[in-house]
């Protein structure tokens, strides 16, 4: 299969509520990432943020990938908050761990605590030095410093071009754009950043992380000016990452086909058909 020239995935490849929809409503879990990797081309790795995955459990990943997959795995949480960018023996685990992925593998998602501000300067450009230069990274600041466009966030960003590393572009705008409705949009709305939205690539790899409702009548709105600057990127030779989000995700492979098929046009494009791989759940 060709490869288009932006890469789309979910925050995950394991969700029950997909079964009937992404995935044939009998299948196994062991078998969620071989049907995921069908249809997306990248998909965020959330689980190492929290622990380190065995060996074996790394080599049954790859044995499910198609061609041209690329996960994006958070750095462990024990590196990024509790070790404050110096836990060295967990960090070269990490990369140990998962270089049996090394074909398949995005940018690192260097997440860091809205407590990390820009008196930490000197310790992030020290980290970002020191990661092993084969992989690319994306990070992912929440101090609203860094949102502020002065001197604080200019140099983050001076930082980023020069080492080549991406920011993370976090846009949450359609989930607080209206009241909670239920249970799942309310911890949505408790855990997630609301934050300014800035569209900057300070690398070659871009990469959105959209927050949305899970309803595109009011998701639409806002992913409007991500296909105009998906687009322009394009054209710029980077590769953007695009990962879509809702407060259950339940609905997202849909909204994400949706989001797809607006970029026929472009080369190397092709269907996701994820409605056609068997009957889609009525979750409309």
């Amino acid at each position: 299969m060709s490869q288009p020239p932006y890469f789309l995935g979910l925050p995950m490849w394991s969700n029950r509520d997909w079964l009937g929809g992404l995935f044939p409503r009998n299948t196994s879990s062991k078998d969620f990432l071989s049907h995921y990797s069908n249809a997306f081309n990248t998909v965020e790795g959330n689980t190492t943020f929290y622990a380190l995955p065995s060996q074996e459990t790394v080599a049954g990943w790859k044995s499910q990938l198609n061609p041209g997959f690329r996960f994006c795995f958070k750095l462990p949480k024990e590196v990024t908050h509790t070790g404050q960018l110096y836990n060295s023996d967990v960090l070269e685990q990490f990369f140990e761990r998962l270089d049996v992925l090394k074909d398949s593998l995005g940018p690192f998602m260097i997440q860091l605590p809205a407590s990390f501000g820009p008196s930490r300067f000197t310790e992030l450009e020290r980290f970002l030095r020191s990661l092993p230069e084969h992989y690319c990274y994306a990070v992912e600041v929440r101090h609203p410093a860094f949102f502020a466009k002065g001197n604080e966030e200019r140099y983050l960003n001076r930082l980023l071009m020069e080492l080549a590393v991406d920011r993370v572009c976090f846009d949450s705008r359609s989930l607080f754009s209206r009241p909670a409705r239920n249970e799942a949009e309310r911890d949505a709305q408790a855990k997630k950043p609301r934050l300014p939205v800035h569209a900057i690539a300070t690398g070659q790899r871009p990469l959105i992380r959209f927050i949305g409702l899970g309803d595109m009548a009011c998701d639409e709105q806002y992913l409007v000016p991500w296909k105009h600057k998906l687009r322009e990127w394009v054209s710029e030779g980077k590769q953007p990452y695009f990962f879509m989000h809702s407060p259950s995700n339940r609905e997202v492979p849909f909204l994400a086909e949706s989001f797809h098929d607006s970029f026929q046009d472009l080369p190397e494009w092709y269907p996701l058909n994820i409605d056609s791989q068997t009957d889609q759940l009525d979750i409309f």
